[in-house]
């Protein structure tokens, strides 16, 4: 296979900009807005996003099996798919934010329910393709790792861009003019623009490369949907496979309860206005380059496995350190600038630490996937790529879950402002959010230590499936 340009990575790179949008919204704004603003029960709200990925990862494996036997000599087996997802993403993403006035607490948790099913169920049919794409792009061990650095950077510059827009002009506008659910309402529409626009340019980008992609053989055309969890099943006899979907499993749980707590932890917690939210975001923005160095350069003195680990573990160092420093007082006062530049060098580091270990788990699953292949005679990228995000996804919402049941344990649906905050909420959040993630991030990385295919071992893999095609 040709060596891609950085421009192709970069267009490639730009379809992950609907995730992005996705995340950006369910992520962070919302649970918040929902329980903050539209006075959802945060329970119910907690309920309504796991069950939303529950329906949302029985559905990956299912759009894996088919995209992988799919066959159309003109779009292949991932554009058909890709394209169909386009405008009910879209248009679904701008409804969650919009539900009709005066509804009641059901109706409520039934908009918000049925809105965020077909969203990621939508996305899930544009997703597992375009992922599954990514891996065949290239053979090579170390390009994987430049290609998942282009599509995270890409997918953080268009995540972080939306939540800086959000806290800098969208919010403080809206409340500026009495309204703030105005200024959440106009992050769905902003949101949907930048799929759409990301969406298009990765199909359009990635055609050329349709008729050097990998085809299913006549064996995989033949196998209906429903062998998806038989093949499910089969893939996590696999070793490597095993060990990245379990320590993928394990992190995505401690994500779930800190990326859904954030806004009540930066507004409740630090005491931070939009602004200064919104300087924050930036930080996480400056990390992207100390990222995609530290997955660069660590998988080339260290290789994937080890940096993996050592990354995880510094995650679970450095992250609980803003809380329970501030808990005891040694940072500045709530909402303070003093503050907010304290924070931000723990969000720097912290978070190139987070989007390293993601660029590396991009780049090791192409790696697993040609192991599945000496192992079961079949490309499978998208039911791998399926099952990484079933589980990442069913434990994330069981994160959204517990962050639900864990902002009604502290008392923080209560709370409208810093002032409504007591010091036993903060010594319970402090609880939550600092050493609870970490044992988390913790079993994560104890689980990647087990992880064994490195540059030597994928080049034995290579050898063989080679080998394996020449005899056909």
């Amino acid at each position: 296979m040709r060596a891609l340009s950085a421009t192709a990575k970069f267009a490639y790179g730009c379809g992950q900009l609907a995730w992005a949008a996705k995340d950006t919204c369910f992520q962070f704004f919302l649970f918040f807005y929902y329980t903050q603003l539209l006075g959802l029960a945060p329970s119910l709200a907690g309920l309504a996003a796991l069950l939303a990925l529950v329906f949302d990862g029985i559905s990956d494996p299912i759009v894996g099996q088919i995209s992988d036997n799919f066959s159309s000599r003109k779009w292949g087996r991932r554009h058909p798919f890709m394209i169909f997802a386009v405008v009910p993403f879209c248009c679904s993403l701008v409804a969650v934010f919009n539900p009709p006035a005066d509804l009641s607490q059901l109706q409520l948790f039934t908009w918000y329910l049925s809105m965020a099913v077909i969203a990621r169920t939508s996305l899930t049919f544009y997703t597992v393709p375009y992922m599954a794409l990514g891996a065949e792009l290239s053979e090579d061990y170390s390009e994987r790792t430049s290609i998942a650095v282009y599509r995270t950077i890409t997918a953080y510059a268009g995540g972080l861009g939306t939540q800086i827009t959000a806290w800098f002009l969208l919010i403080p506008v809206a409340m500026a003019a009495g309204n703030v659910a105005d200024g959440y309402r106009n992050i769905g529409y902003l949101a949907a623009l930048l799929s759409f626009v990301g969406m298009l340019v990765a199909i359009l980008a990635t055609k050329r490369d349709i008729p050097r992609l990998a085809q299913a053989s006549v064996e995989q055309q033949n196998r209906a949907w429903y062998f998806a969890f038989i093949d499910l099943w089969n893939l996590m006899r696999v070793r490597s496979a095993r060990i990245l979907i379990g320590g993928s499993l394990m992190g995505a749980v401690a994500g779930g309860v800190g990326s859904t707590l954030v806004l009540h932890i930066n507004n409740y917690f630090y005491g931070f206005s939009s602004a200064q939210i919104g300087v924050t975001m930036i930080c996480v923005f400056i990390s992207l380059l100390p990222a995609a160095w530290f997955a660069m350069a660590g998988a080339r003195r260290f290789g994937k496995p080890k940096t993996v680990v050592y990354l995880s573990l510094a995650t679970a160092v450095i992250g609980p350190l803003p809380a329970i420093l501030h808990f005891y007082g040694i940072t500045p006062p709530s909402g303070t600038n003093a503050l907010v530049f304290a924070i931000s060098g723990f969000v720097i580091l912290h978070q190139a630490f987070i989007i390293a270990h993601l660029n590396l788990l991009g780049s090791m699953l192409p790696d697993v996937a040609d192991e599945v292949q000496l192992t079961s005679g079949m490309r499978q990228e998208g039911i791998l790529n399926s099952a990484m995000m079933f589980t990442s996804k069913v434990t994330f919402g069981i994160g959204a879950f517990i962050a639900g049941i864990t902002v009604e344990f502290i008392g923080f649906d209560q709370v409208t402002n810093i002032a409504d905050v007591t010091p036993d909420m903060l010594s319970r959040l402090a609880l939550h959010v600092g050493p609870g993630l970490s044992v988390i991030v913790l079993i994560s990385a104890y689980i990647f230590s087990h992880y064994d295919i490195d540059a030597k071992r994928h080049g034995q893999i290579r050898e063989e499936l080679e080998a394996m095609s020449l005899k056909t």
